[in-house]
């Protein structure tokens, strides 16, 4: 009602307002500028009714500004609400639409936990089993590595003590250790410091050349043939020769009053006495010239065979006593019997058969350490 009284006032107003009388006297009359006394208005009034026109015109068009945006707010509102009621309905429509496949989800949702919970169990006994697997086949590589380099280490131990074969035992020691390197377990690292120093003392064993002194006793008893006598040996074959033969000449008899002489002569020839001073130099007939030279060849092969066999003391005695025969029974002012002596000599001062490790200790370490591990084995698989 409020509303009602404003519009009738303004509308009131306006009636009564110049601008109104003025429209209804130009409607009721033709248009004039005089007043209503008959005088004609001034510029200055003619300039405040324009004003006033002017204010009432920037009134309403401010009315009209505030009516538009608070009408505008009311129906974005109205259209806010509708589509608010139209998007709960459509809301519900779903909701009741849904509820069935919600239902329908949460059954095969308890299903699909269900049959997770069975393949997570069965995940589980799968990666058990693997790991078990994985367990026993590194524990079989290992026993598997282990019993390689038991054997590597008693292969070293026989090439060492019966064929005193370093370079053999050697090589069969650093593959243990390699074996062992391959477990890739820290508890073998005791017995692979115990194979390094195996190794160390056999590196700095020094190794003889056998094959090469072998060959140079075979060269040395080749060389047994030009070596030249004693020229004492040579001298006394010739005087016997010369004596035995100017002896027949003179104990040819030409008739029988010779006889006798003949005959005294062989008489005397049953003792014989000689004034010798210094050493006695025993005469030597062709055939004991060849078998002193075969007797020093036999004495060289004994050297070489005693050098195979690692015996030091046969060895050495062979050559000491082929050294004594060059001595007594050849020239020592010849080149090849210098020769001789000093490749005789050469050979009796080497030594064929060094001293060896013991390498006992590393071969009873690892078996110790395979039976513990045995032991382990055997509590892990019954704990009772």
């Amino acid at each position: 009602m409020t509303d009602n009284k404003s519009r009738a006032k303004e509308s009131t107003t306006v009636k009564n307002s110049p601008v109104a009388k003025n429209s209804r006297g130009k409607k009721g009359s033709r248009p004039s500028t005089a007043k209503a006394d008959g005088t004609v208005p001034s510029d200055d009034e003619k300039k405040s009714r324009k004003s006033r026109l002017g204010r009432y015109f920037i009134v309403a068009l401010f009315i009209l500004l505030l009516v538009l945006p608070a009408a505008l707010v009311y129906r974005l509102e109205k259209q806010q609400q509708e589509l608010a009621s139209h998007t709960r309905e459509q809301i519900e429509q779903l909701r009741q639409q849904v509820i069935p496949e919600l239902a329908n989800l949460k059954a095969t949702s308890g299903e699909l936990h269900q049959h997770l919970a069975s393949q997570e169990k069965q995940q589980q006994a799968l990666t058990n089993a693997f790991a078990n697997l994985l367990k026993t086949r590194r524990d079989l590589r290992n026993d598997w590595l282990l019993a390689e380099a038991d054997y590597l280490l008693r292969l070293a131990s026989h090439r060492l003590l019966l064929a005193r074969d370093t370079g053999s035992a050697l090589a069969a020691i650093q593959a243990a250790d390699e074996r062992l390197h391959d477990m890739t377990d820290p508890a073998v690292t005791p017995l692979r410091r115990m194979l390094a120093e195996d190794i160390s003392r056999l590196k700095a064993v020094p190794e003889p050349d056998i094959t090469g002194l072998s060959a140079r006793l075979t060269a040395l008893a080749h060389g047994v043939d030009k070596l030249p006598l004693l020229p004492a040996y040579t001298n006394s074959k010739a005087s016997n020769a010369a004596a035995n033969a100017h002896d027949a000449n003179e104990n040819q008899i030409k008739d029988w009053k010779q006889l006798p002489k003949a005959v005294w002569g062989d008489i005397k020839k049953l003792l014989v006495i000689r004034e010798r001073h210094g050493r006695v130099i025993p005469l030597l007939s062709p055939k004991q010239h060849f078998f002193l030279i075969q007797n020093l060849k036999l004495k060289l092969e004994q050297a070489r065979l005693a050098l195979l066999d690692a015996e030091p003391d046969i060895y050495k005695e062979r050559l000491q006593s082929a050294i004594g025969w060059v001595h007594d029974f050849f020239n020592q002012d010849n080149p090849a019997t210098q020769a001789m002596l000093s490749q005789l000599k050469q050979l009796a001062a080497q030594n064929i058969k060094p001293a060896l490790p013991d390498i006992s200790a590393s071969y009873r370490a690892l078996q110790n350490f395979r039976d513990k591990q045995s032991r382990n084995a055997k509590r892990a698989e019954d704990p009772a």
